[in-house]
């Protein structure tokens, strides 16, 4: 990370004053410059030196943008970083180290909505970008602390708190599933070990959620899985237990409102279970599958959704709109969440205004990404409508640009303009 200015002399003024720290020379990971030192200043941001976790407390999330926590480790260890949206926020976090590259990612590992990580780090600077589910705002406490901390999230406990977004006034309510125990009732995916079903493509099987809650598999030799729930109507929510009820993971909205948890590292052979329940209507039928986790296929999907930028070396399709003027405008059929990406190169440093419009039967997003992958900027729904808008300040170069809508049901063309403006000291 580069500051600007002396970040110990800004400590000094803005701790004087009792405000947090704003390092606004800061880069996080291509998302921007600026952040809050999560104890108050640089000196007081080692999460190594803390005697308790650093929490941001009520951290306003602008819709479309993201809340950055600086901080620092003198020692590696291992530490938890986590946020606690409000009633009503679902929240995301990137962890991102000092060279821009991402560590670790996290939508609802904290718990329901809350997301929360683990995880080994060197010494040096960090920064935590807390951003909506699908560019949504929101408020979060936001807390950064070793593993023997107190966390502020539930972490995965098998399910959420609340009925939306009003608890009762005699606590919250427990919404979720029971752990699945070995005398669960559940349905077996597989004769036996998987292996020889994981070589033909994986196991699967379609049945309501109401009908079949648990389903169970056992891995004759370790392997790294990919586990999917699909209907976005009725909006599936997995989670896995080991053989003896412990919950190993748990997941809610991965590309639009399917489920989907990737064991990237192989799990120990044994016996497992997945435990399914839906946000919305239990009574229509999902498609529960069990895959050997490709690693290209994993990126692909990603590619093809939109959440993360292919290679520019011509391995994906995307379409080079070359040097841009100081104005274009170009439509494109857009089909559900199969992302449609266009390269672009800007001549000279500038302001870029980018505009996704509806023409037909759409709810665009899109994500702006410069050439190394790292996401610059995100938007859905800008200025009180469906359409989404950017307004990024970009140094020259090569850049990609994701569109793609909101669900699978839109399938509409969308308008993208483009508005190039140029420092008038050039």
């Amino acid at each position: 990370m580069k500051l600007n200015l002396s970040a110990a002399a800004a400590g000094a003024i803005l701790a004087f004053a009792g405000a947090p720290v704003m390092a606004q020379g800061v880069e996080c990971g291509g998302i921007g410059p600026g952040g809050t030192w999560i104890g108050g200043s640089p000196e007081q941001s080692d999460i190594a030196a803390a005697t308790g976790a650093l929490v941001l407390t009520g951290q306003e999330v602008p819709s479309g943008g993201n809340a950055v926590a600086l901080f620092s480790l003198s020692q590696p260890m291992e530490i938890r970083v986590e946020a606690q949206p409000a009633p009503g926020g679902d929240s995301v976090i990137e962890l991102y180290d000092a060279s821009g590259a991402l560590v670790v990612t996290d939508d609802d590992s904290g718990g329901g909505l809350a997301s929360r990580a683990e995880t080994p780090l060197q010494p040096g600077e960090y920064c935590l970008a807390t951003r909506g589910f699908g560019g949504t705002g929101l408020v979060a406490d936001i807390a950064v602390g070793q593993l023997t901390h107190a966390a502020i999230t539930e972490g995965l406990s098998g399910g959420f708190v609340g009925g939306g977004d009003v608890f009762p006034p005699d606590g919250p309510i427990f919404v979720g599933i029971d752990p699945c125990l070995p005398d669960t009732p559940a349905t077996m995916l597989g004769a036996g070990p998987l292996a020889p079903v994981l070589d033909e493509g994986g196991a699967e099987a379609t049945n309501t959620i109401s009908g079949v809650p648990y389903y169970r598999f056992t891995l004759g030799a370790p392997e790294p899985l990919t586990i999917r729930a699909e209907n976005p109507s009725a909006d599936p929510y997995i989670y896995i237990f080991d053989g003896q009820g412990t919950l190993l993971a748990e997941n809610d909205d991965y590309q639009s409102l399917n489920s989907r948890i990737d064991f990237t590292e192989p799990l120990p052979a044994g016996d497992y279970c997945i435990g399914i329940r839906a946000l919305s209507n239990p009574d229509l039928p999902v498609t529960v599958r069990v895959m050997r986790y490709d690693q290209q296929a994993a990126l692909n999907e990603l590619y093809a959704s939109g959440e993360a930028a292919p290679p520019m070396d011509g391995s994906w399709p995307f379409v080079d709109m070359g040097p841009l003027p100081p104005r274009a405008v170009r439509d494109a059929q857009v089909s559900g969440r199969n992302a449609e990406w266009f390269a672009f190169e800007m001549p000279s440093r500038g302001m870029l205004l980018i505009d996704a419009v509806e023409v037909t039967d759409s709810d665009p997003m899109i994500a702006l990404f410069d050439d190394l992958g790292r996401e610059i900027a995100f938007n859905d729904d800008a200025n009180g409508t469906l359409n989404s808008q950017l307004a990024v300040r970009l140094d020259p170069g090569r850049y990609l640009l994701s569109v793609v809508q909101y669900s699978e049901g839109y399938q509409g063309i969308i308008r993208i303009a483009t508005e190039r403006f140029v420092p008038a000291t050039e």
